[in-house]
């Protein structure tokens, strides 16, 4: 479930009267619902044991995408490398973008189109996000993502998204913890649980916290998607969804919340 309207809307339209099609926060919230119900029961769970989900996710959200735009003059890119944005010499460096929406060329031509919008991703553990210093942590790297969305030619990428994920580990069964595959987490997540069911972290700060910093740069949204249970441990995946970032923010970045 989430917080925000995901009945296939922003569907791009046929026709010669149709408005061009634009990348919203409902339909990226829409394709990560996709995202999450298409994994096998327990493997999103399993992934976030063994691994941080950024990519796994990212990958199933193009693919949602992609078949939601097929037929269309749209294609979806992952790692995408097609413009360039300042570096930090100054100089004009290669951009990847974790996935970008980009117009098929009517002919083979070797200028490289403006993206309609593009989809940065981060995933952190919710363990890793409690004290100020990690949510400082966060919001740099987000910031960083949205700020090299502007190209060398000082265009903006489209409609710029960035979507935080945030992984929450609940241990339903000690005797079947999976030890030997989760020893560089383990001790966080039996220790999180710990300060969570004693009241010391209340239950959805780390998506408060970091919806209210996001919200220095745009509108923000969030979500949850249930990764099921594996070997013990119930996985649910909150997330928060920035964008489209505005121009005013590109043009005068506003600066981080103060703890």
């Amino acid at each position: 479930m989430t917080d925000m309207m995901t009945a296939g809307s922003n569907e791009p339209q046929a026709g010669k009267d149709a408005e061009p099609w634009r990348l919203t926060a409902s339909f990226l919230d829409s394709c990560l619902q996709s995202a999450g119900s298409s994994f096998e029961d327990g493997e999103l769970a399993y992934l976030a044991l063994t691994s941080q989900i950024e990519n796994p996710v990212r990958d199933r959200v193009a693919y949602a995408m992609h078949r939601r735009l097929k037929g269309t003059r749209l294609g979806v890119g992952r790692e995408w490398t097609g413009l360039f944005t300042t570096g930090k010499s100054g100089k004009p460096a290669r951009r990847s973008v974790d996935l970008a929406v980009v117009e098929k060329p009517r002919r083979r031509s070797r200028r490289v189109p403006q993206p309609h919008g593009v989809v940065e991703f981060k995933a952190f553990y919710a363990h890793d996000a409690r004290e100020p210093h990690q949510f400082n942590h966060i919001d740099r790297q987000v910031r960083e993502d949205v700020e090299k969305s502007l190209t060398w030619e000082w265009a903006i990428m489209g409609e710029v998204f960035a979507v935080v994920l945030l992984p929450e580990l609940r241990v339903v069964n000690e005797r079947r913890i999976p030890h030997q595959i989760m020893r560089k987490i383990e001790d966080n997540v039996v220790t999180y649980d710990f300060l969570r069911s004693t009241g010391v972290v209340p239950d959805g700060r780390p998506v408060q916290e970091v919806s209210s910093r996001l919200a220095l740069l745009g509108p923000v949204s969030h979500g949850v998607i249930d990764a099921g249970t594996e070997d013990g441990v119930h996985v649910t995946v909150p997330y928060v969804i920035l964008g489209p970032v505005p121009v005013e923010t590109f043009e005068c970045m506003p600066p981080p919340r103060q703890e």
